[in-house]
């Protein structure tokens, strides 16, 4: 089996997508209403990684571009997505080509991180993805949903029309994805096509969103996006609430917003997908034991240039320390790293000086957005140091918020 690897043409783009279906096992149409001409707006096909084999497409990659919020700053970044090898072509080197001419060509561009959500967590270890994020599924039934805390707040909810929303959420997000680790940035062309598309993709047994608001004297600082699943139970509604974003700029508009969820009429269960570990829910009911809550496995980063990623952030404690890294896939990684940094900045270059940490590629991936600490990485085998060296890591990686993406990409 001969396999090339290279990006698609517009001419492929039915094919790479009927490719990509079969790998997730999922129905493809491409005659359905307007879907061609969303993929050629959306779509960088130029980001594209296709596996040939004979002229068919037997594997699918696809990247998208967007800065992502790292401590202290934002990164551009490759976002991974798209990853499939057709059932007939596994375990045959697909997968591990498609990575190769990927990483390579993000180097080549001068990108320092990529990043993913993996639909099989095991997968991309091996390729360098450390996991950096997670998310916390919530689900709380509405009679034990009476809040004992709550900050103030004197604005106001409303319904908007998606064109209101496209006009005002954009900012709102903004303002939270700028000190929030995890975070992407949007484009319009995001915002309209994916987070507020038009029409909205179905799902099965739902409404389509509402849309709600809140603001202070005219000004939008927070909004919810939910679906309804209506059910009724022996005559009596028992209705789903499906939250499928919540973002709040204030402490203020996080309390309306709840506030205004646990008043929607005819509900029986509130569940949200993904919210953050640090979810401030938990912290305002009267019984917080009812909030069922899973954590789980969200972002996914690969460094692809250490000296490079690492002096992009900002670092909670101003110090320095020598941190060698293993880099088998991206041999390039491979080496001794001087980083100097603080709250104003960071500087990092490599050094033959003796390594005060070692770590494996996955491993700086995993503690590089401020979501796990050398120590316990030490515990585990993953990191070796000395307890002095491991304790000034934790002081410097360490950030206020934890990492949180609320969004699959």
């Amino acid at each position: 089996m001969s396999i090339t690897c290279r990006p698609i043409t517009a001419d492929e783009i039915t094919p790479f997508f009927e490719s990509r279906a079969f790998g997730f096992g999922h129905d493809f149409d491409p005659t359905e209403d307007g879907w061609m001409d969303r993929v050629r707006r959306e779509a960088e096909l130029d980001r594209t990684t296709a596996a040939f084999e004979d002229g068919t497409v037997v594997g699918t990659a696809g990247i998208w571009s967007f800065d992502l919020t790292v401590p202290g700053a934002t990164v551009p970044t490759a976002g991974i997505t798209w990853v499939t090898v057709r059932p007939t072509h596994r375990r045959r080197g697909v997968l591990t080509a498609m990575m190769r001419t990927q990483l390579d060509n993000i180097h080549a561009r001068g990108e320092a991180l990529a990043a993913l959500w993996a639909s099989e967590a095991p997968i991309y270890g091996r390729f360098g993805y450390g996991l950096a994020a997670e998310g916390v599924e919530m689900k709380i039934d509405r009679a034990h949903g009476s809040l004992r805390h709550v900050v103030p707040f004197s604005g106001r909810t409303r319904f908007v029309t998606r064109d209101e929303a496209l006009a005002a959420w954009p900012g709102v997000y903004d303002r939270v994805r700028t000190t929030q680790p995890g975070m992407i940035s949007r484009s319009q062309e995001w915002w309209s096509g994916r987070q507020l598309r038009e029409p909205e993709r179905p799902l099965p047994g739902s409404t389509k969103s509402f849309r709600v608001q809140y603001e202070e004297h005219g000004q939008a600082l927070g909004y919810v996006r939910y679906r309804i699943r209506e059910t009724y139970e022996a005559g009596s509604p028992a209705s789903t609430l499906l939250i499928g974003e919540l973002i709040a700029a204030t402490d203020a508009a996080y309390s309306a917003l709840w506030s205004y969820i646990f008043g929607v009429d005819l509900v029986q269960t509130i569940t949200q997908e993904w919210g953050s570990v640090e979810e401030p829910l938990a912290h305002m009911l009267e019984d917080p034991r009812r909030l069922v809550r899973r954590t789980q496995d969200t972002l996914f980063v690969r460094v692809v240039d250490v000296a490079k990623a690492l002096a992009a952030r900002r670092y909670a404690a101003s110090g320095q320390i020598i941190i060698e890294v293993d880099d088998a896939f991206c041999p390039w990684n491979s080496g001794r790293y001087l980083l100097r940094g603080g709250p104003d900045g960071a500087r990092c270059s490599k050094t033959d000086a003796a390594a005060e940490v070692t770590l494996d590629v996955e491993t700086l991936g995993a503690l590089y957005l401020g979501g796990a600490r050398f120590q316990a990485m030490a515990r585990a085998g993953r990191v070796h140091g000395s307890p002095e060296a491991l304790l000034r890591a934790d002081a410097m990686f360490a950030w206020d918020p934890l990492p949180w993406i609320p969004e699959m990409f």
